[in-house]
Order: structure tokens, then sequence, then C-alpha cells
């Protein structure tokens, strides 16, 4: 089971969420409507929130935790890449957090910014609204150009599907035997 309470708080998942029981969620964890949670997702709110907004994909293997005191807070329509850490951050909406991208405590990401993928955001960096950071430590690089703006929006939208899809259809199997060929 991905749901554990935590000092008497639980979980709550918005309608047509899909959480994959693979991943754990614990304590004050909200995840918004159409959010899609991947395998391995960690989200650890034992020091203080988490909250996912409406439409965003928590990819496979992200970790998102928070500081006593403090919070996650990730907005509509945000994607967090696969591997990915966040750590007391806030995203505004229309993010996109690159895979194994890492944002340190109090990043802010706003409207429509982009983390490149592997990007480390230093501790209280902001990344203003459509713009791209890159880098270890991250700096910002150049505006979000329109083709990428508009890939992204289709992401988020392919991933809205996605979830639709896994609460059609994902469940638990047996593998079938392998089939040999022939000789």
């Amino acid at each position: 089971m991905p749901f554990y309470e935590f000092a008497g708080e639980r979980p709550r998942i918005g309608k047509e969420t899909f959480v994959h029981p693979q991943a754990v969620l614990i304590g004050n964890v909200t995840v918004g409507r159409e959010c899609f949670i991947g395998p391995g997702a960690v989200m650890r709110a034992d020091f203080g929130p988490i909250t996912v907004g409406s439409g965003s994909s928590i990819q496979d293997n992200a970790v998102l935790h928070v500081t006593p005191g403090d919070e996650v807070r990730i907005h509509d329509r945000v994607i967090v890449g696969h591997g990915a850490i966040l750590h007391d951050v806030k995203l505004h909406n229309g993010c996109t957090i690159g895979m194994g991208a890492i944002l340190m405590q109090r990043a802010v990401c706003e409207e429509f910014s982009l983390v490149a993928a592997g990007s480390l955001v230093p501790q209280g960096m902001t990344i203003p609204a459509r713009m791209m950071a890159a880098g270890s430590p991250a700096r910002i690089v150049k505006e979000v150009p329109a083709d990428l703006a508009a890939y992204i929006v289709m992401g988020v939208d392919e991933y809205r599907n996605l979830t639709r899809r896994y609460l059609e259809s994902f469940r638990e199997v047996t593998p079938q035997p392998e089939i040999s060929g022939p000789g």
C-alpha cells in the first residue's frame, strides 16, 4: 500500500488521479485531480505539507521532502521528471523539472519555467517565468523557446491521457509463459 499515516496526517488524493502501487506517500500529502504519480516516487511529508496541483505528473523515482516548518507546493500542470529531487520548493503553474534535477531548499520556479535535466538549483534561487535554468549550479540560460513551450504543454496533456489509461487498464498480473521459437 503506497499511503501511510504519520502523526495523525494521511495523504489526500483527488479524483481521477493515478498513484502507482510502488509509489510511497507519507503524512500530510495532498494530490489534486488528474495527476500521475509514477512507480518509485516518494512524497515524505513528515516535517511539513506537500501539495501537488491538478494535472501534474510526478514521474518515476522522484523524491519530494520537507524541512521542519517548510513545505513543498507544486501548482497545476507541472511535470517533475524521472529521478528529480525536490526539497522545500515552490513550483508555479506549467513548470517542468527535467530528469535527475535537484532543487534545494526554498527554490522557486515561476510560471512556465523549466529546469534542465541534471541541473542543481541552489538554495533560494528563483527561476523567472518562462525562463530556462541549466547547469550545476544552475543559472538562467535563456527564455523557454516557443516550440519547447508547446512541447511541454503537449507533454502535460499526454500524461493526463496516460493517467486515464492507467486508471482504466492497469492491474497486477502473472506474466505469460515465455514463447519458444522453432528449433
